[in-house]
Parts: structure tokens; C-alpha cells; sequence
């Protein structure tokens, strides 16, 4: 767990729980704006946060969860190490511009070192040119673009 102080808020940085399931839900029906997730079990939320290869973590300022992260990590034939994936990044919008996406970024490129991985990618919509300058502030570069197809 980390605390981090900054804009006056008093942040914690931690894994999710169980008990977030609610709360963390509710952040992902504003992150994709819809309430598709307000039917409990609708998800892979157990399943994710119980694998080896899968991390969630969560914002929490006052007991309120106000973000979450939630990464993966794989073998590819092309590198020796493991790489990690950036499968969703959100801040409630009142706590954006606050430090909150930087430090949940923090976390995950520091479990990431821990694990060994060689590189880290990030997906954005092609749409979130917020985040585009978000992640090129921290560093990362576009490189190319993601297709997609329904099985």
C-alpha cells in the first residue's frame, strides 16, 4: 500500500479486495459510461484479481475509492522477459489533474520492474487524445495502433 500527500488529499494506493467489488464497479460503469456492470457478476473481476498475471489497483482518498488500474503481464515469443499491458486507467473526474493517474501509473511501472518485464503497453482509444498527452508526459511513446474484431 502507498500513501501519497498531494493537493491536500491523502491517497492510498493499494491492491483491490474483494470488498471494493461495488465501489470498483461503479468506477467502471463511468469509465465506459454505461451501468452494463451494475448487475453483480456481470465480470471477471474474482477471477482477475485472484490470477498471478493480473493486478487491480484502486485510488482511495477518505475510505472513497476514486480510481483504478488494472494491469497484465505475458510471455510474447519476441522478447526474452515478460511485457506487461495497461488494461484500464480511470480517475473520477473531480480528482483528475490531482496526481491520482500518476501515482496509480507509478504503481504499476514499479510492480512491473519488480516482475522483470521487459517493456510496458498501453492501448488508448484513438479518441482519448487526454491520455495521449497523459502518457507521453510520463514518458511512453506511440509506436503504432491496436485492431480489434468481436469472436
Amino acid at each position: 500500500m502507498w500513501v501519497n500527500i498531494c493537493y491536500n488529499l491523502i491517497m492510498i494506493i493499494r491492491e483491490a479486495k474483494k470488498s471494493d467489488y461495488k465501489d470498483l464497479m461503479g468506477l467502471y460503469n463511468d469509465f465506459v459510461d454505461s451501468d452494463r456492470y451494475s448487475k453483480y457478476d456481470n465480470d471477471s473481476f474474482e477471477k482477475v484479481r485472484k490470477s498471478n498475471k493480473n493486478f487491480i489497483y484502486v485510488a482511495e482518498d477518505n475510505d472513497k475509492l476514486v480510481g483504478f488500474v488494472s494491469f497484465s503481464i505475458r510471455l510474447v515469443i519476441r522478447y526474452p522477459k515478460l511485457i506487461a499491458e495497461l488494461d484500464e486507467l480511470y480517475v473520477s473526474p473531480a480528482f483528475r489533474r490531482k496526481s491520482v493517474g500518476k501515482m496509480l501509473m507509478d504503481k504499476v511501472l514499479s510492480k512491473a520492474k519488480e516482475l522483470n518485464c521487459h517493456r510496458l503497453f498501453i492501448e488508448p482509444h484513438y479518441k482519448h487524445e487526454g491520455a495521449h498527452k497523459f502518457y507521453e508526459n510520463l514518458g511512453f511513446t506511440n509506436y503504432g495502433y491496436h485492431f480489434i474484431k468481436d469472436l
